[in-house]
Parts: C-alpha cells; structure tokens; sequence
C-alpha cells in the first residue's frame, strides 16, 4: 500500500516505476473486483491501481507469489481539492499522480487491460491539474485490442477467456480458507497471478500479430487509437437542454395528434404501436391486400402477426388508404422522440453536458461505434412536422426538428467537421484501377457525380440538374454497395427494367469496376477472407456455404469491406484521427478537441480565433493520406476533404481555405 510508504521508500519506488522493464497495472474497484476479473453491468467505482513493475523478463511466471526481484504497489485513485485535504493525504494523492505520470511517459513495455478505460479514468480524476496532451504521447500495450484484432468476429467477453482462447497452460485458483487472514492472503496471490498471466497473454498475443501480419497495423493504428479514444471520452458536448425538453414536448404532441389521426382513418380505437392490432385494422377490417397490384404483398405479411409490418410493406400500401402513410410518420417521429431526443436527456440526468463511449472493439469490420448516446446514428438531416394551430380557420404550421441543432460549443469556440469525400468511390477508383474512373477525379474541382452522370445521358456538364446529380449517385452507390435491382427500383422509383439497365450502362463504362468485383469475391473464396487497405482482415466463414443467401451476402461483405466504411475508410479515418491528435497534442497553442468520429467525418471544437488555422490543418492532413509512406500507401487518386464550421452541430457551413 503506498499510504505506508516513507518518503524515501516513495523515491525508490518512483525510479523502479522509471526503470522497470515492465509495467503491468489494472484498476481496482470499490468491490474488490479488477479490471480482469467478469465484467458487471453497473461496474462499481474505481477505488486504485495495482502496479507490477516486473524487472526480470526471462524469469518464468510465479504461480502466486512475486518474483524475487519485481515489486507490486497499490496506489489509492482519488482526488479532493487542495482545501478538502490533510497533509498526508496531499502527499499520497501527489505519489499516485506521480507515479501515473511515471508510467505514462516510460519507453519500456506497459500492459494493460481494456487500457482505454484506464486512461480515461485517469483524466477525469486529474483533470483539474492534468492536461490530455501531457497523456497523448503514452503507448499503453492492450491485449483486449491484439486478441480482437485477431479475431474480430469472435472477440472473448473478458481477460479469462481470452487468456484460456491463446495460452494453454493450465490455471487453478488458490483454495480459499474461511479464515480472514488467509483469505486475505489468497485473495493478494490471486491478483498477483492474474498480473503475471496478463502479461504472459501479452506476450503471446505479440507472437500471432507478426506471424498473422498484423503488427503493423497494431503498432500503428489501433494501439495509438487507444489514448486517442480515451481523450475523446474525456472531453464533453454541451447541449440545449431547454430545448432538448421543448423538442420532446413537440413531438410528444405530435405524436398524439397522428394516433387520433390514425383512429379517424381506420374507424376505430387501436394502438398504434402493436403490430397486430395494426395488421387486423389493415388487413382484416380495409382489406388492403386485395388491393394490391402484381400481387406485391406477400401473404405473409398480412398473415403472420408475430412479426412487425416494415416501412417497405407500408409505403407500398400508402397510395391506397391514408393509414399507412400516417403510421409511418408516427414510427419516424416516435423514433426521433424516443431514441434521440428523450435518449439524450436520460444520458444527462442532471448535467448540462454529455460524453459517449467509444468502443474500439466491438465491431468485426474495424470500425468504432459510441453508445450512451450513440452519436453515429443521430440523422444527418432535419425533421419537419405539422403542428396544429389553436385558432381555429390558421394553417398548420411547418416546424423543423434537428436532433444536431441541440449540440452546441462552448462560449467562445465552434464546431469543425471535415469529412472525407466521396471516399469509397475513390478507394473503388484506386482497387479497380478502372482507367474511366481514374480520370474522373484529375479535376479536383469537378462534382464527381455530375461527370459521371453527364457522358450516360451524352449531356454537357453544365446541364445536369440536381436530380440528375442524385440519380447518378444513387446508382453508382448501389454498385459499390452492392445494392440489388430491387432496391434500386425502389430507391429511384423506376421499375426493376430500368434500374438493372442503369447498372449494366455504370458497369459497362466502368468495365474495371465489374473486374475488381469479381477478382475480390474470387479471392475471397480462395482465401475465405478479404484484406482492407491496410492490412485489415475481414474472415468470411460464409462465403463458401451451400445456403446461396448467405453465400450472396459474404461475397457483398467482401467487396464492401475493401472500399467501404467498414474496411480501408475506416483505416483512413482512423489514421487521420490519429496524425491530427498528434499534431494537436505537440502544439504549444492550438488546443482544438477530438469530439466525435461520424464514418467519414471528423467532428472538432475550436477556439474562434483558431478556426481558419485548424481548418487548413485538418484539410491538408486529411488529403495528404493519399500517401502514407511507413505504411505503404498510395492511392492512385487524390482525397478530397470538405470543411464545415458552425455554432451549432446541425448549423454547419462549409468553409472554402
């Protein structure tokens, strides 16, 4: 316990910390349980750290007992006001930072697990007096990162199972004796065992990185995503909560007005939000079904009532009774309501302010996903409704609602985004090699869906429309994302005819892109996974079942995964997230932060006076990626990144440097 430690002893240890060969530390909560130990749904707070400084790496593992020449100390995490405390107990909160920052600034091996938690916390206890970029620097070695990266699609739920999946020597636990004392002992030997096998795990995991070649993108990407994440956690968004609360108000009228809406319609009282009173008012009382063209609707969409009516099905059936129509405006309001606004309030409680977390390993495809709230899958675009108006004879008055536009900036500071794009097309244009689309981006300035829509339609340049714009985006998107002719016809609302016409006339122009499908999809079977940019491996274990709908959808995987989101754009974004941090985090005056990671879209807070500088910054990092030199990168064709500033997250403008 470093509480009894004399202030010599505390020298001593601050230099063994220094000069260690190895640093193994895991945090301690407030019920006894570690970071290694299951993980609890409502995981109690953290209470201290446990250190191993281990200084002998050949020495074999001791089973429950430290080895003769490593040390273990427990240093108390908490941290009260210079005015709230003792003299002794400044000088022990003072050893613990100490210590910490001893840790973080080593050039020798530190492990971890689930790292990014570690650091987190540290920031938020020390925040007061201790800045994110006196962190940023910090290489924290996580085998909950190495053993995912192995095997993303089955990643183990906690250190024990992931120890047990790569090192197979046998574990037991020390019998536990009812007396106290010798509980207490058996209990320190189980800690001190579980420190040791971490960093065995460690070790091992290591050996399968370089030998699956992997260590690359380990070394270079997702352990410098570790701190980055954790800095991310540590920063806040401030949010409207006035007119968070009056949203919800809105559209919690709103939502009564469509349910009366929706009895007048149907004749009669039902609830709205159960799918078989919705599927007896629809299909047993209007009997919509036998209205239906083509016969459209599958049986059993109005036979079976286990199962919810999808939006497909309704917009299908809205042309024929207006029921339809209004039980989609409800879900969508519902949803915005629900999920987004009244989500956002519960995450706040009490606060003005709201942070996410940021789960590095929770997606098969590399990507990084939030929760509480998720920030990702707030809508890009506003929502407007109708609202009723007292006085009787007025019009209805159009109201519009943007989840984004209740996130806003500090005083004195705005949001930056800079956002990748057409990103996936460009990585389609590279991977292909397709010599059309190549010279498609030459013209940094040009709109890339305007060219590729104008030589289709043998139109000038200058006389494509908007519409024509998104009709050509929509198309080439359903190619690179292997949207099929259905879905195609329903998103451009042409028949199946025309929409397996407009692909075969993108695919014949483009004659590499229908190559480069066909090679990945060919790969992939040979190989049964896929590869992104950057050394990424997605596993395929479907891509050679006997099922043709599984078979179908691995092969959609694979191509999706080289170009897409999932795959190499990620592995860009995150290595942009990653120079930008670094760049910022070695600066003496720019003091931009990392907020919030959308697919292609970095979103930033900058101090006003900063905002022209970081925009220039961000833009020429990010486009310069199209070579990353120590990773072997180069893109065949440039990036492009758009920048956009604003006082609020849904009030952004572009901005031209």
């Amino acid at each position: 316990d470093s509480g009894r430690l004399n202030p010599e002893e505390r020298v001593e240890m601050l230099q063994q910390a220094g000069q260690a060969e190895a640093v193994v530390l895991t945090m301690m909560f407030q019920d006894g349980a570690t970071q290694l130990d299951h993980e609890q749904k409502l995981a109690p707070a953290v209470c201290g750290l446990l250190v191993l400084m281990k200084n002998d790496l050949c020495c074999a593992t001791p089973c429950w007992s430290l080895g003769p020449n490593d040390s273990l100390v427990y240093l108390k995490l908490e941290h009260n006001p210079p005015w709230a405390q003792q003299q002794l107990q400044h000088t022990q909160q003072t050893f613990t930072r100490d210590m910490i920052l001893c840790v973080l600034s080593r050039s020798k091996l530190v492990v971890c697990y689930k790292a990014k938690d570690f650091l987190r916390t540290v920031l938020l206890v020390y925040k007061q007096d201790l800045s994110w970029k006196r962190v940023a620097g910090c290489q924290i070695q996580d085998p909950q990162v190495s053993g995912w990266l192995l095997d993303p699609s089955d990643p183990s739920s906690c250190f024990k199972d992931l120890l047990n999946k790569h090192c197979k020597k046998p574990r037991a636990t020390p019998s536990l004796s009812p007396d106290k004392v010798a509980l207490l002992s058996a209990f320190v030997s189980n800690i001190i065992s579980s420190l040791y096998w971490l960093f065995d795990l460690h070790l091992a995991l290591c050996s399968k990185l370089q030998s699956h070649g992997l260590w690359e993108l380990y070394s270079e990407i997702e352990l410098r995503m570790i701190t980055v994440l954790a800095v991310m956690e540590s920063h806040c968004i401030y949010v409207d909560k006035g007119a968070l609360k009056r949203t919800s108000d809105l559209l919690g009228t709103k939502m009564k007005q469509l349910e009366q809406e929706a009895h007048k319609a149907a004749g009669e009282i039902f609830l709205v939000t159960s799918s078989a009173q919705l599927r007896t008012v629809l299909f047993e009382k209007l009997r919509l079904q036998e209205r239906c063209e083509n016969k459209k609707l599958p049986k059993t969409v109005y036979r079976t009532s286990i199962h919810r009516i999808r939006a497909k099905k309704l917009l299908q059936l809205q042309d024929l009774h207006p029921l339809p129509k209004i039980i989609l405006e409800y879900r969508q309001v519902h949803k915005i309501k629900s999920t987004f606004v009244d989500g956002i309030l519960s995450c706040m409680k009490s606060k003005n302010y709201i942070s996410s977390t940021w789960h590095q390993t929770s997606a098969v495809t590399g990507r990084i996903s939030a929760k509480h709230p998720n920030f990702q899958a707030l809508p890009r675009q506003p929502l407007q409704i109708s609202q009723k108006q007292n006085i009787q004879g007025k019009e209805e008055e159009v109201v519009t609602i943007h989840p984004r536009d209740m996130f806003i900036p500090r005083e004195g500071w705005s949001f930056l985004a800079a956002d990748f794009c057409q990103v996936e097309l460009r990585l389609l244009a590279h991977f292909s090699s397709d010599p059309e689309l190549l010279r498609v981006f030459t013209d940094p300035q040009a709109d890339v869906f305007i060219v590729l829509y104008s030589p289709r339609k043998v139109v000038d340049v200058d006389e494509v429309t908007p519409e024509d714009r998104e009709h050509a985006k929509r198309i080439v998107y359903s190619v690179v994302y292997g949207a099929g002719r259905e879905r195609l016809s329903g998103i451009l609302g042409v028949n199946v005819e025309q929409a397996s016409r407009f692909q075969d006339s993108f695919l014949q122009t483009y004659r590499g892109v229908q190559a480069f499908i066909q090679r990945t999809i060919q790969q992939s079977h040979k190989q049964g996974y896929v590869v992104s940019l950057m050394g990424r491996r997605r596993l395929l274990p479907n891509v050679s079942s006997p099922d043709w709908g599984l078979r179908m959808q691995a092969e959609r995987q694979a191509v999706n995964f080289v170009v897409q989101d999932p795959g190499s754009a990620a592995d860009l974004c995150k290595m942009a997230m990653i120079t930008i941090f670094n760049l910022v985090s070695s600066s003496s005056s720019l003091s931009a932060r990392l907020l919030a990671q959308l697919h292609d879209e970095l979103l930033y807070e900058v101090e006003d006076s900063q905002v022209e500088k970081f925009a220039a910054l961000v833009r020429s990092t990010m486009e310069s990626l199209q070579h990353i030199h120590h990773l072997g990168v180069h893109l065949k064709v440039p990036l492009k990144v758009a920048v956009s500033v604003g006082k609020s997250w849904g009030s952004m403008s572009e901005l031209h440097t």
